[in-house]
């Protein structure tokens, strides 16, 4: 039987002697603490860490919403950002800004549809 080191009894052990261990063939690799891991308890952890991540990408999902048409309509900060200075809103370079910002696609400006895509 081979032998180890065992760090909390600080002395060296045979594996297999103690009921439940595991043999050399069940052990897959170990962990970053040198826990052995059997094939079992990898999978596990992969299904898990799956789960996880599909579950923080569906929270993050509903924190972002998209944004709907009719978002270039409302007025932030006491600005309307549709219509131009004679018409009491904001010039276009700033308007451009703000919904490029925001992440809009298109915005309307002065009655006339424009997109924040750059060149």
């Amino acid at each position: 039987m081979p032998k180890y080191y065992n760090k909390q009894t600080k002395k060296w052990e045979e594996k297999g002697t103690l009921r439940g261990t595991k043999s050399d063939s069940d052990i897959v690799g170990k962990t970053a603490r040198l826990k052995e891991v059997t094939r079992g308890e990898k999978n596990k952890a992969i299904a898990d860490f799956k789960k996880m991540k599909e579950k923080n990408l569906a929270t993050e999902m509903q924190k972002k919403k998209p944004i709907q048409a009719g978002d270039n309509i409302k007025k932030s900060g006491g600005k309307n950002f549709n219509v131009g200075v004679s018409k009491g809103g904001v010039s276009f370079g700033e308007a451009f800004k703000h919904f490029k910002n925001k992440g809009a696609k298109e915005f309307t400006w002065n009655g006339k549809r424009y997109t924040t895509k750059m060149k």
